[in-house]
This record gives C-alpha cells, structure tokens and sequence, in this order.
C-alpha cells in the first residue's frame, strides 16, 4: 500500500487533474491520506466517507480495497475494475484486482490480471508471488517452477514460497524431493494442517505409509475438512484398520459440514443403508449443503432405485444447478428408468461444455443406445476400436517372459496396501498409489518405452476423420499421463467405468490367472460398454477380450469397461495407463 497514497498524479497518459472534478490536488491527496488513515485502523465507514466522491484511481483503488478488507468482495471488484479503467497503467490496481478476482473464484480474471501486473512492472514481486500460487492451484506444474526458480533465491526461507515450490514438486511427480521441504517446514515450527496434509500425500507416494497416517491424523485433528476425512478414511480403508474408520466416520457423522461426505463413504465402504440413514438423521437436526442430496442420489443408484435417485438428485439441482457430480446421477437415474430422451438434453449440455470428458460420452453412447439411434454404432465401433496387441520385447530382454518376471517383482514392491482404494473401479485388489511414470526404474522406464510402437499403430489404424469424437483429437502424438499398476485377487474385479479425463486407455497384462484360460465363465476377461448401472432396457457387454500375459488392450477412454471376476484366487497383475493427443 505505501505507493497507493503516493497520490501525486503523473503525467502519465491518461492522467490529469479532471479526475478530481475540480478539486485541488492538495485536497484530494489529504483526502487519500486521511481514508488510507482510516483503512488501517479498520475503520471502513470513514474511509468511505473519505473517498467515495473522489475520482481518482488511487482513491478508486483504496476504496475498493475498503471493500475486501469489510469483505464485500463484489463491490471491492467492481470499484478495482473503475480503478484500472481510469488508470491502466497501475501494476498495483492490476495486482489487487487479480487477488480479489481469485477471492471469488475467478480465476481466469485472476491470471489476465496478475500478467498484466508483471507486463507493466515485470519484477513486481507481489504479482509473481500470486500468479504463482494461482498456477499451483491451476495444477499447472511446469509454470509455477519457473515462477518459483525466480522467486525463491531472494527468499529463500520463506515458508509459503517452500511450501508452494515442495506442492509443485509432487504435482511434478518428484515426491523425494517434496517430502524432505515438507519435513524441513515441519521441524521449523511450521504446523499448519496443510503442511502435514501434502506431506502425508508425499509419503504415500513413497510408500512411507504409517508416517503418512501420523500426519493425516495431525492435519484432520487441527482442521477437521472434507478433503482430510476423505484422505484418512481411505488410509483406513486400505490398510485394514476397520475400527479406525469407523470411530472417523462416526465422529464425522455429527459435524454439518462433513456428513455428507462420512455418508459417501459409508457408501463407497459397501453400506448404502447406512449412508442413507446418517443423512436422515443429520437433515432433521440441521440444513445440510445440497451435497447431501448428490450423495444420496447415489446411493439410490447403488441401490438400484432409478426413481428415487432422480427425486434426490432434482431436489439438488434447485438450489444448486451446475452442481456436474449431481447431474451425473440424475442422467444415471434417466437412463436407469428407460427416459434416454430426457437424458440427452443435460448430455449435449455438458458435452458442448466440456467436450473432451470422456465421461458425458459415455452417456451419451448409452442414451444412443437405448433409443436404438444409428449414431451409437458409429461412435462406439468396438471392433475397429477396441485392439489388442502384443507388447513388444522391451529393451534389455531376451523375451516377453524375463520382462513380465521382472517388471512383476518391481510392481510388488509398489503394492502396499490389502485393498482398493475407496474411490476406484476395483474391488478384491489393491492399486499402486504413485503414478508409475514419475518412478526412476529401469524396468518400468522399459516398459513405457516399448509402449510407444503399438500406441502409434493405434493412432495410425483409427485415423484422425474429423467427425467423430476419438479420431478428431488425433494428432499422430500422444503423451501418457498416468500409469498405474492393478493386483486382483480372488473375486476381484474391475466394475465397468470409464476415464473421464483420457483419450486413448489401456490394459497391459502382466501375469494372469490359470483360469483366465480355461474357465468358461471367461473368469479376469476384459468386457466392453456394458454401463455400470442397469439400464431400461439392459445394455449387456458387446464385446469380451481373453488376456494373456505380455497383451496391451488398447481402446477408447469413453468407453464402458470392466472385468469378470476372478476365483481360484491367484494374482492377476495389470499396468494401465492413459493417453491423451499431444
């Protein structure tokens, strides 16, 4: 603020004493001093007194800051907006009205701002620190590590700043790299839940998992939050430690604000009724948020109950209309109930919206299909675009067998947990929790690098014919953007899902049971579009493909796939991974 009542007007372009209305310079500048006077001591009504008839932008600007600091934050937007209209040449106008834009979740006004803060003063440190913290909650991990390279040398001690740079490190898929800043921030005092919360995530991901639950606890204990019950939950799950998740989910049962999400999973822990339950009795004691009612919709479509899962998911939509989790379950409960045409109207909605997530696809082939429109056959396609192939031998191998003994044994020390995780398609397995490609290993790096040959087939055999919605994003490149590895067990399986966020997925299998290949229930196959939920009239698979060790099954992120069960009991080990255009 020290040069926002340095109120002396330049003769900048633009600037000149009409902004005063005829007002002595001198006064307006006492004018200005006297409200930034009343600004710091907090007290808002006389510096709106001070300010409000003063046209110039500093004036404008200290008021609007008025504003945020009363928290009103729509008024201090409009007023910082006047501010830089009457003065476009200010970096700190541009720099506040980012702030505030990102107050109140705009962040695309957010970004513009803070660049043209840094485009008329490029080493204005406030704007590079917020567009850097912007672009850390944007995910958008290679710009925040420029950012922070140039940042951090002149403050290098700065907790946010490291705590910032050890977040961009994971989201870069360096975690020993991340955890020992994060540990370093702890050992200093600094305790703050979010600080043990990323470290939690950054020792899962090095299978560092007691330590990590340690800190998940200390983060939920301090600041009870949706995403920290989320978390400790799913520790709980995974690791077996049912009485744990129980007293968690109990507890959480009884806050406002979290029972929502202590019913989802209650849920996903296979206790629908349950879930049910604790939202009724919660909703007769207070109001709760209209997640309760996205909840409770899908519940009702786990329970089978089209109608009622429909009820719970409109009564959401009235007072929360974008609300995408709910409109999810209310296209689910149409398509469950046979109402495909009212389904297709929120399908276009959202696929116009959001054109690359695979999931409103999905819906959109399922709608197709139950209204026997001749556009399902087209988008769909499986035989042309479901494929599987043999993975060539990797480098370093003599054959396809030494490396599926190889990269089995480096995938086992990555599986640490007894169960799937709570929010994934698998049931009766476990899943590796850190990206794979993110892992320094030779045998995995392998793995990845003989991907290439058949992922470039596929690209070439489908083509790129701009009217369909697979070949239209074909850019002959792609780039991989998760890989992970899947162990089922007796009775495990995949239940049929979809990846809302891929182009091209995958199934590599590394070991597969001995009944995979004699059962002829087709026991660990891999079937396709077969929706997750029962559909009026039924959508039964259409497709079924028999793995072996050393196949890739490539095929279309949107489209429905899940397993058979497995029984003997014997392991069978997956590498998926996605594709997205480059």
């Amino acid at each position: 603020l020290a040069g926002l009542v340095a109120a002396k007007c330049g003769r900048r372009r633009g600037c000149d004493d009409t902004w005063n209305s005829g007002r002595p310079m001198h006064k307006t500048n006492q004018a200005i001093q006297a409200g930034y006077a009343a600004f710091q001591r907090g007290d808002f009504a006389e510096a709106r007194r001070r300010l409000r008839r003063i046209k110039h932008p500093k004036a404008v600007h200290l008021l609007g800051l008025v504003e945020k600091g009363d928290g009103n934050l729509r008024e201090a937007m409009q007023l910082l907006r006047r501010a830089a209209a009457l003065d476009s040449r200010d970096p700190e106008i541009a720099n506040n009205l980012a702030r505030t834009a990102q107050d109140l979740g705009d962040l695309d006004t957010a970004e513009s701002e803070y660049r043209r803060a840094l485009k008329i003063q490029a080493n204005l440190r406030p704007a590079m620190v917020g567009l850097c913290h912007l672009l850390v909650k944007l995910e958008r991990w290679p710009e925040a590590y420029k950012l922070f390279e140039q940042l951090l040398p002149a403050s290098p001690n700065d907790p946010s700043l490291r705590h910032g740079f050890a977040m961009t490190l994971l989201g870069m898929g360096q975690p020993e790299k991340a955890e020992p800043m994060f540990t370093a921030l702890v050992e200093e005092g600094n305790t703050a839940p979010q600080i043990r919360y990323m470290r939690a995530r950054a020792r899962l991901e090095l299978g560092i998992v007691d330590p990590a639950i340690d800190d998940l606890r200390a983060a939920h204990a301090a600041k009870p939050s949706i995403l920290t019950l989320q978390s400790l939950a799913g520790m709980y799950w995974m690791t077996g430690d049912k009485a744990s998740l129980e007293t968690l989910v109990q507890e959480a049962i009884n806050v406002p604000e979290l029972v929502a999400k202590a019913a989802e999973i209650l849920r996903q822990t296979g206790s629908p009724e349950k879930a049910l339950a604790a939202l009724y009795a919660a909703r007769a004691k207070h109001e709760l948020p209209p997640a309760s009612w996205a909840v409770e919709a899908t519940v009702f479509i786990d329970m089978q109950d089209g109608a009622r899962a429909e009820e719970a998911a409109r009564e959401c939509l009235v007072v929360d209309p974008q609300n995408v989790v709910v409109r999810r379950s209310l296209i689910t409960s149409l398509l469950m109930q046979g109402k495909a045409s009212d389904a297709m109207p929120i399908i276009e909605d959202m696929r116009k919206k959001e054109p690359d997530d695979q999931q409103w696809l999905a819906y959109e082939t399922t709608a197709l299909r139950l209204l026997g429109d001749t556009r399902y056959a087209d988008i769909v396609d499986i035989e042309r675009f479901v494929r599987p192939y043999k993975l060539p031998v990797p480098e370093g191998f003599d054959n396809i067998e030494s490396f599926n003994s190889a990269f089995l044994l480096t995938l086992d020390r990555w599986h640490r947990y007894e169960t799937h995780p709570l929010d994934q398609s698998l049931r009766g397995g476990s899943q590796t929790p850190r990206d794979l490609t993110t892992i320094d290993d030779p045998v995995i790096k392998a793995f990845y690098r003989a991907l290439d040959d058949p992922i470039r087939r596929y690209m070439s055999t489908v083509g790129n014919a701009q009217d369909h919605p697979l070949t239209a994003r074909n850019t002959g490149d792609y780039q991989i953007t998760g890989g992970w590895s899947v162990r089922l067990q007796g009775g495990g399986k995949h239940v049929n899902h979809v990846h809302p966020e891929g182009w091209i997925s995958s199934a590599y299998y590394v070991s597969v049971p001995e009944e995979t290949r004699t059962d002829p229930g087709r026991s660990g196959w891999i079937k396709f579009a077969e929706p997750p939920f029962e559909t009026s009239p039924p959508t039964p698979p259409e497709k079924w493909i028999q793995p072996e060790a050393g196949m890739l099954v490539l095929f279309p992120s949107y489209l429905w796939h899940g397993t058979e069960p497995i029984h003997d009991g014997s392991l069978r080990v997956t590498a998926p991974f996605d594709a997205v255009p480059a």
